[in-house]
């Protein structure tokens, strides 16, 4: 079955992921749940973007290069922006953290490659429901500056949904397909395509290395594709050949790939995003982790509810007041008390010796332990984190 981690997030944030919207309304996105109530989303696409982001701004993560994109298709209403064919055949995209761990579908090859993410992450939803809260706005700085020149106000109007709560979602890593990468290529029918345009295969030798050639005669041009540099022992790449369908299999360290997925998780803990001018935290609030090795991996996603903003305390205050003829008056004062605190049930989990609570340098501790442990045994371990401005309780 392999390694995975399981992380089960939550993070507090305030109108994450906009709509398309119509004129001058901008909506958020949203799903409807099975009690009938919308909720605002995060999707998954816009929690990618800036897990990227955040991993490019703090882990100087590489992400592809423009020059390395093409544009793949037969007409200009079919284009898709996709790789370029020679990071694909060399290799060379598994020095790109957001195609190994996020996956890709590169349709301009025969057969079309694609890679599943080794790393899935749900849609970010809402614990509480949308009430359709909204604000209107208007560029009236603008509008009064041209109004001296125009002699009228003509500002433009719109209105923005505002959602600002708890939200929750899942990411499963899949850690033995992060850094491995099979490319499939049809010697006689497959085009290689990039910037430069297209070119035939002409030939492909054991090391890897493909021969193209495009145009005839005098006008004939060559190019070659190595195999990356980032493949220097020979246990990290093969080629083997049935039917004139090439398989290329390559693979990074297991200290590389591993490093990479602390990365991951370490973005994940300091996730921002940018939108609308503002910069938003969405880092965990509260998050379970789980590591789960031969055995069959599970989330807690469905099982974390919200319960209430306040916690409510009670004690009983006893004072002794000395009286003037020498007796004791003895008042016992009930106080409650509340905080302002939002508090998170747990289902599923009982508190106890083996589920402990972490901070982040141990849980990055425990994952990193378990990267390293390779005595291929059965094992499901769960560790929670959680933010001391929450509180949480457990429920069996």
């Amino acid at each position: 079955m392999g390694k995975y981690i399981v992380l089960d997030i939550v993070f507090y944030g305030r109108s994450l992921n906009y709509d398309q919207g119509s004129g001058n309304y901008q909506e958020l996105k949203k799903i409807t749940k099975w009690d009938g109530k919308q909720h605002t989303l995060v999707s998954r696409y816009a929690l990618r973007y800036s897990l990227l982001e955040t991993a490019r701004e703090f882990y100087k993560w590489d992400l592809v290069d423009g020059k390395d994109l093409i544009n793949a298709g037969n007409s200009d209403d079919s284009k898709v922006i996709q790789l370029s064919n020679d990071l694909l055949f060399s290799g060379e995209i598994l020095n790109y953290p957001e195609f190994d761990l996020f996956g890709y579908l590169i349709t301009s090859t025969t057969p079309q490659n694609f890679r599943t993410a080794p790393v899935k992450i749900g849609h970010a939803i809402s614990l509480t429901p949308f009430n359709y809260d909204s604000l209107f706005n208007a560029n009236i700085g603008l509008a009064n500056r041209v109004r001296k020149y125009k002699g009228k106000l003509e500002p433009n109007p719109f209105v923005v949904e505002e959602h600002e709560t708890f939200y929750q979602y899942s990411i499963v890593i899949d850690v033995d397909n992060v850094g491995e990468l099979e490319v499939y290529v049809d010697k006689s029918k497959c085009e290689i395509e990039n910037n430069e345009g297209k070119w035939k295969i002409a030939e492909i030798n054991d090391d890897l290395t493909i021969h193209a050639e495009k145009g005839s005669g005098k006008s004939k041009e060559k190019y070659e594709i190595k195999k990356s540099d980032i493949f220097t022992e020979k246990s990290q790449y093969n080629m083997s050949n049935i039917d004139n369908i090439y398989t290329f299999s390559f693979s990074i360290k297991n200290e590389e790939r591993n490093n990479r997925i602390k990365e991951l998780i370490q973005s994940i803990m300091n996730l921002k995003r940018f939108i609308k001018a503002r910069d938003e935290d969405l880092s965990p609030k509260l998050m379970i982790v789980g590591i789960y090795e031969n055995n069959p991996y599970q989330t807690y996603k469905d099982r974390i509810c919200l319960l209430d903003e306040y916690t409510k305390e009670e004690y009983d205050e006893i004072e002794e007041i000395p009286s003037s003829d020498g007796k004791r008056v003895v008042k016992v004062k009930h106080k409650i008390t509340k905080s302002k605190k939002p508090t998170f049930e747990v289902i599923g989990i009982e508190e106890n010796n083996e589920f402990e609570t972490y901070d982040q340098k141990e849980i990055l501790t425990f994952i990193e332990n378990f990267l390293n442990n390779n005595k291929n045994e059965k094992l499901c371990n769960l560790k929670l984190y959680h933010d001391p401005n929450i509180d949480i309780t457990y429920k069996k």
